[in-house]
């Protein structure tokens, strides 16, 4: 252990964390070292239970130490890979876990991983063994034949037993399923490899243990006799006696046994744990055995971590669909599971009972009900810490609702579009009518609705009685029309919810910004980022899953509209290829002009390099702290700039130039700031290039190494090729008249090029700084882009010189204050794997999250669903509309890794700066991910029906350091005559502004909350039809939300509102009723 020192890892993780975060893991050892073995953290969500559960790791492995364990296993279970693969890393307090893919989580491979990791010399170092498992697919045995790596992994075992042997080949048919190229690619060579491996580290002790505990397993008689009887029965083509499903499922449910008698962890955290309830019942399913081997061990020490660990607020109406109090069903059910012994549990639920009773008969002016109070409070802490952000202000001082008075705007079109799919519908003999909602929510319905009970009617009734279905023009309101799409021509408004959300998300001019304009803008913006203050992304909410696709095409299709066909309709009667909306991708109109063309064997991108280039000479012209601290505008920066520059050109014009040719040299645009930093300095940066491309190409697969990405590295070499000889040979570089614009260009370029901004905010590495300037420019590339750009600055009469406009407006956007605020927050990501290279892991999520992945969704339209009824089976490709400007995040089939990443890639992009700007989504994104960065606008698509989803929801946003906060303290801090910046703008804002709060608030202040006069608040949107019954519900739930905690483990808690309401003229003063479990303000109080 002498690598491992847990007193510098204590006091390195604890300072990481925020005071009341600080208190909750102090409780939860407190707990643990008292014989208190289960222990429930229910902080609200967006607080940081995840690094309250990485403090507690660390108290607990003091704690072993101390009990004097060899190796600290930890168990982290969570309820999907996204969230599997957003915490882990936070978890790993060594940075010694090998946390490789976490997809192998399953139950049945942890024989293998364990291991692995057991004789991992490095782990071993760490003193720390974290195991992530997925209880839905380690847990959950019923869904039939697992997955290719978990039979990989069965299969490589079972070979090696002798009764086995002589059957091997059969085996691995059976094994392999449907999965013959994922099998033969890789699957079982890679799994035979890692079992082989461990059998050598281990001198044969693995995977012999395994096969020892098969042999012994109670079923193993049975489960050898029924396999070997199928492999029989399938050799020879019999009828099966079980189907394969079910032999395989036997299989992985022996192994996942073996696998948990080898886990015998000494801590398991149960992240977002109210997933996993039907691990608490301790009935004799595979899963109960499974569950209570594991959470029962002798001294297994058990953290829940959850906001919502049991269902928060039943209403009425779900107790009398359900027959069932869920509420309060499961707080005893979780408050049973932590007072896991009889004493514990009945104490607890007397105090709990009396203090129930005096709450039901509640009158005004009663005391005696404050020391029941607090019995039951003393009774609860015992197990559960909750920290809330009611603690230190009203929901009112964050939250701006006013947009719930004004209703929305109806068109006739509205109103027709329920008429016409009324009419399409009654023709059939369904006995379905439309639910209004469906077409208040979804304009477009045929186009939109897939898998839609009454869309699959229509289709069934009409493909009988194909003539009966009317022509385009009756349903012109339901499908979406090609012709005009590729046109670019507005869509008819036929949905007031839709036209509402679209003009919040292209408001100012939207549209024509390519990122979130900067919290703290170094100077006044500019361009098309002159009216962006405040701006923010949008997140929806909407109960069906057709709107979140309908969002992302439409809104991304209006966006389109407004710059790419702007143009198109600009230019209307000269060039006209390939201007369709539907013309073919890299074709299509405006096309890239940032690109490493040779034509006729001559270079014609040299220019680029300003946009690629890290310049150290100009980027020491510039330094945004100090203009910050003199309060410069923009104006004053620029002379600034150019008075440097001026010096610095002469000085290049004497060396370099050649006073003969008077003809206008357009190299100095990029030999310029290269010559200033002088020949070894740029040669270096060529080095790095060039090293970089190389080892870049090898991570990609070999699809994305197309041919394309040849050429375009090809161009790419050759000019690096000219930009080498130039180098190599200084004395020979004579540089002809400079070009009038030098000067501005170069300005532009100190203040505004990515490769320069970049170079400046992380870490100062040529490398980086390039690598992540060609992301940019890739996106810059796009069609959108390209029309943005001529938008605001008109088209150039050379598009060799659009590399100049790109310039301005990077700095037009203040591109250096957007990109330094993004590294802060990535920062606050990855912060804690703070020995390591902190710039390179920000650099890596940076690539990972600015790359451009574009989805299509495909709409349906009125001759595809013609054809289909007629029975042409002509595969049509549908209506494919881009998403780029909104996406949709819905429930994808499959928990497959390909759906797992894209979801990890639609959040990071959401999370970035950059587009997507609008994300709807249904349920799913309510629990547990977070997409507040760049967001403090939510809208209601649909009200919830429970009260506490709206909580729920709006914490996605509401979260540390999001940025309506971030907006505050800008507005605050940012431009203080008391204040003086030293190294970190972004740092010293917030310490600044917690240098302010009140000596008793917590620090939820000013990270999570401003305290009481936020400026700046999360916008709530609930779009509302006129005369909506809509708007009594709403007012109603926003009521329960500000008393609803009164009611915590209370039978139908709607009823005792309702008694409390008409008792309490004023409700106000029953809030010191509410039960407060924080260890924060338990501490104050002594």
């Amino acid at each position: 252990m002498s690598q491992f020192n847990i007193d510098e890892i204590e006091k390195r993780t604890l300072s990481g964390l925020k005071d009341f975060q600080r208190a909750t893991v102090e409780r939860v050892d407190y707990l643990f070292r008292h014989n208190q073995n289960r222990v429930l953290v229910a902080d609200e969500v967006g607080m940081g239970k995840t690094l309250i559960a990485r403090g507690a790791i660390v108290k607990t492995a003091r704690l072993r130490i101390e009990e004097k364990d060899d190796l600290f296993k930890v168990i982290y279970i969570c309820s999907n890979q996204n969230i599997a693969n957003q915490n882990i890393r936070k978890l790993d307090v060594t940075g010694k876990n090998a946390i490789g893919s976490v997809s192998d989580t399953r139950l049945s491979m942890q024989h293998l991983k364990i291991t692995e990791q057991e004789n991992d010399p490095q782990i071993k170092e760490g003193y720390i063994q974290l195991i992530p498992l997925t209880p839905e697919t380690s847990f959950r045995m019923t869904s039939g034949g697992g997955s290719v790596q978990e039979r990989a992994l069965m299969y490589a075992i079972l070979r090696r037993m002798p009764d086995f042997k002589g059957h091997a080949a059969s085996l691995e048919k059976f094994m392999i399923m449907d999965a013959v190229k994922a099998w033969d690619g890789w699957a079982k060579w890679s799994f035979e490899n890692r079992v082989a491996e461990c059998e050598k580290m281990t001198r044969g002790v693995y995977p012999q243990n395994v096969i020892d505990k098969i042999l012994n397993y109670p079923e193993y008689g049975e489960i050898k006799d029924m396999l070997l009887n199928h492999l029989h029965e399938r050799r020879y083509h019999k009828q099966p006696t079980y189907s394969n499903y079910y032999v395989m499922n036997k299989l992985r449910v022996m192994f996942a046994r073996i696998s948990v008698s080898m886990l015998e962890p000494d801590l398991v955290i149960m992240d977002e744990f109210q997933r996993f309830k039907f691990l608490l019942s301790s009935d004799d399913s595979e899963l109960g055995i499974l569950a209570h081997s594991f959470l029962s061990g002798h001294d297994t020490r058990v953290l829940l971590l959850s906001a919502t660990p049991y269902k928060l607020y039943s209403t009425l109406e779900e107790i009398d669909e359900n027959q069932l109090d869920e509420h309060y069903a499961e707080f005893f059910q979780v408050m049973n599971f932590l007072f896991d012994d009889e004493v514990k549990d009945t104490k607890f639920k007397e105090v709990w009972k009396n203090y129930s009773h005096a709450l039901s008969e509640l009158k005004a002016g009663d005391s005696a009900i404050i020391r029941m109070k607090e019995l039951a409070e003393n009774a609860m802490y015992q197990g559960v810490s909750r920290t809330e952000r009611i603690s230190v202000m009203d929901s009112g001082d964050y939250t701006d609702d006013s947009s719930v008075k004004h209703h929305l705007q109806i068109d006739e079109n509205d109103i027709n579009s329920y008429i016409q799919m009324s009419r399409l519908l009654s023709k059939t003999d369904s006995n379905h009518s439309l639910p209004v909602d469906y077409a208040k929510s979804c304009p477009y319905l045929m186009s939109f609705m897939k898998k839609y009970k009454i869309k699959e009617q229509i289709e069934k009734y009409y493909t009988k009685h194909p003539d009966e279905f009317g022509n385009e023009i009756e349903q012109s309101l339901l499908w979406l029309n090609r012709n005009k799409i590729n046109k670019y021509d507005e869509l008819p408004k036929t949905n007031a919810r839709l036209e509402a959300l679209k003009e919040k998300a292209f408001t100012g001019g939207a549209e024509k910004y390519l990122w979130i304009p900067p919290s703290l803008p170094y100077y006044e913006m500019q361009g098309a980022y002159k009216n962006s203050k405040g701006f923010s992304k949008i997140l929806v909410f909407s109960a069906w899953e057709m709107v979140p696709r309908m969002i992302g095409a439409l809104v991304s299709y209006e966006a389109e509209r407004l710059t790419v066909g702007k143009l198109v309709h600009q230019i209307k009667n000269q060039y006209k290829k390939n201007t369709g909306y539907f013309a073919e991708g890299s074709r299509r109109y405006p096309v890239a002009r940032l690109r490493f063309n040779v034509s006729n064997g001559e270079v014609r991108g040299m220019s680029l390099f300003a946009l690629l280039y890290p310049s150290k000479t100009l980027s020491d012209m510039y330094l945004p702290i100090e203009s910050l601290n003199n309060h410069e505008s923009l104006e004053v920066i620029e002379k600034s700039v150019r008075l440097k520059l001026k010096e610095k050109l002469a000085i290049i014009e004497e060396k370099y130039g050649d006073s003969g040719n008077n003809k206008e040299d357009v190299r100095w645009y990029y030999l310029a700031p290269m010559l200033m930093d002088g020949v070894i300095y740029a040669k270096h940066w060529i080095e790095d290039i060039v090293w970089e491309m190389n080892t870049d190409e090898e991570d990609t697969t070999s699809e994305v190494r197309s041919s394309s990405k040849d050429k375009r590295n090809k161009g790419f070499t050759a000019h690096i090729d000219k930009l080498r000889s130039y180098l190599d040979a200084p004395e020979e570089i004579h540089l002809g008249r400079k070009p009038d614009d030098l000067l501005e260009t170069l300005v532009n370029m100190v203040l505004g090029s990515p490769a320069i901004c970049i170079y400046r905010s992380n870490g100062r590495s040529t490398a980086r700084a390039t690598s992540l300037a060609k992301v940019f420019v890739n996106n810059f590339n796009l069609p959108e882009s390209t029309a943005i750009i001529d938008l605001a600055y008109g088209r150039c009469m050379d598009d060799n010189s659009h590399w100049q406009n790109v310039l301005k407006y990077c700095k037009d956007g203040c591109f250096q204050a957007m990109i330094d605020e993004y590294i802060h927050m990535l920062k606050e990501t990855a912060g804690f794997q703070s020995d390591g290279n902190q710039y390179q892991i920000v650099h890596d999520m940076m690539m990972d999250s600015l790359k451009i992945h574009t989805a299509t969704y495909i709409a349906d339209t009125y001759p595809d669903f013609k054809k289909r009824i007629n029975g042409a089976d002509t595969k049509s490709d549908g209506c494919r509309i881009r998403s780029s400007y909104a996406v949709g995040f819905t429930k994808d089939a499959g928990d497959n890794s390909k759906v797992v990443m894209r979801k990890e890639n639609i959040r990071n992009a959401f999370n970035s700066p950059m587009r997507p700007f609008v994300l709807a989504t249904t349920s799913i994104g309510q629990e547990g991910l977070d997409f507040h960065n760049y967001c403090r606008v939510i809208m209601h698509w649909n009200l919830p029906s429970n009260p506490i989803d709206l909580e729920q929801r709006e914490g996605r946003i509401n979260r540390f350091k999001c940025l309506a906060i971030r907006q505050n303290v800008a507005d605050k801090y940012g431009k203080a005559d008391d204040i003086t910046f030293k190294r970190d703008i972004w740092t010293e804002m917030f310490e600044a502004a917690k240098a302010e709060k009140q000596n008793d608030q917590s620090e939820l202040v000013p990270f999570w909350c401003f305290g009481k006069n936020q400026s700046v608040k999360i916008e709530r949107l609930v779009p509302m039809y006129p005369m909506s019954k809509d708007e009594v519900n709403y007012e109603r739930l926003i009521k329960i939300l500000s008393l609803y905690r009164l009611t915590l483990g209370q039978a139908r808690q709607e009823e005792l509102l309702e008694y409390l309401f008409k008792e309490f003229k004023d409700t106000s003063g029953l809030k010191k009723l509410f039960i407060d479990l924080s260890p924060f303000s338990k501490g104050k109080e002594g």
